[in-house]
């Protein structure tokens, strides 16, 4: 008895989740009015997926040697090299969809309401934001409120992305290895209800190679550019079925 409830409620679960996603893609279709993205961020260092992160103080003399040979290559990549561009490319995906209408920069980054509205803390990340945008707690209710009857617009869009790395072929001793991106993005209304949540995550379609954890930053940066395009196109998706 105690098992067919719990699959019950298990079932029930998924349905109401799917029940909530559809409800807000309903919403954000109906709706052409402006929404306000106020937080891109990501996590700092792009490290290998599912593993520690990469500490340089201990990498081998060999990978020491290589690093200081070319300029170009890399044990860990910085993500301030990765977040202004994943910003810009998502304003590109949005405007070119027709199905999400954000709204200026300088009308929210202007506004005193965005000025002082409350920032988020990551106590165990170390975390980057996009240029002139600020790290704003999504949980603050006051400050949706508090933007619309500033500026009128009505709804909030929080995106936050994780950038790793991963072996594709072999190990990273010998092999090769792409970029991963997920995002969520979040998209409140005027209250601070959340009215439309999702995660996307790709990889990009080609890799480059890796020796000793040793990689071309140059290389890895363009795969991402094509991973983002394809985790932008995976978030639109569901809005032209």
């Amino acid at each position: 008895m105690k098992i067919a409830l719990r699959i019950l409620v298990a079932v029930s679960l998924v349905f109401f989740g799917a029940g909530c996603a559809s409800s807000g893609k309903a919403v954000l279709l109906a709706q052409k009015d402006p929404i306000a993205l106020v937080s891109v961020v990501s996590n700092e260092d792009v490290n290998w997926k599912g593993e520690k992160p990469t500490d340089p103080n201990i990498i081998g003399v060999f990978t020491k040697r290589k690093l200081g040979q070319d300029p170009d290559l890399a044990v860990i990549t910085s993500s301030t090299e990765i977040i202004d561009k994943a910003e810009s490319m998502f304003r590109e995906a949005m405007a070119a969809s027709k199905h999400i209408n954000l709204a200026e920069k300088d009308t929210v980054f202007r506004s005193r309401s965005y000025q002082d509205a409350a920032e988020r803390k990551y106590p165990n990340r170390d975390m980057v934001k996009s240029e002139n945008y600020r790290f704003v707690n999504y949980r603050d209710k006051n400050f949706p409120a508090a933007l619309a009857a500033e500026t009128g617009i009505q709804r909030t869009m929080f995106v936050e992305f994780n950038f790793t790395k991963f072996v594709y072929l072999g190990a990273s001793l010998m092999g090769t290895m792409k970029p991963n991106v997920e995002m969520i993005v979040t998209i409140q209304d005027a209250r601070g209800k959340t009215i439309y949540r999702k995660t996307v995550s790709s990889a990009s379609s080609t890799a480059i190679k890796v020796v000793n954890e040793v990689y071309s930053q140059s290389e890895l940066l363009e795969l991402f550019w094509d991973a983002l395009a394809e985790t932008n196109f995976k978030f639109l998706e569901p809005f032209d079925k």
